[in-house]
């Protein structure tokens, strides 16, 4: 019987287990947005941005990696969880549906599969191992 509730329980296993998604979405985000302190990277983007008609390249080019450093970072450690999902998913939005035309089994699909990890930890529970959740047991405690 224990065997069976493992499998088809309707309990999550682990409260946090959210944390890996965070995490792991984080570090891509810091991956890609450390291009941001590479100047022909940054021009080689806003040059890229311009073929798809983004207005103001190049701030466009560095509001992208600046958002998605800070939010990368800021998923890593929990801090302002979900603002950090707002501001990515409206980035990989953008990506996926203005930059890479909405081809979702394409080349827009990275991004929309980043898109979708973003809305699921936006709307998931604040795990214990996050800034956020010491923000919040502190506030609670007064």
């Amino acid at each position: 019987m224990p065997i069976f509730k493992l499998l088809f329980g309707q309990k999550a296993l682990w409260r946090n287990g959210i944390f890996f998604l965070r995490v792991w979405v984080g570090v891509i985000f810091v991956r890609y947005g450390l291009s941001l302190f590479h100047d022909s990277n940054m021009l080689d983007f806003a040059d890229t941005l311009k073929t798809v008609n983004i207005p103001f390249p190049n701030f466009s080019a560095y509001l992208c990696k600046a958002t998605e450093f800070i939010g990368g970072l800021f998923l890593i450690l929990g801090f302002f969880k979900r603002i950090s999902c707002l501001f990515l998913i409206i980035d990989m939005a953008v990506a996926t549906f203005i930059f890479h035309k909405g081809l979702l089994l394409q080349n827009g699909m990275t991004t929309f599969l980043l898109l979708i990890c973003c809305l699921t930890i936006l709307i998931s529970v604040t795990d214990k191992l996050s800034v956020d959740w010491l923000i919040l047991k502190n506030k609670m405690k007064n």
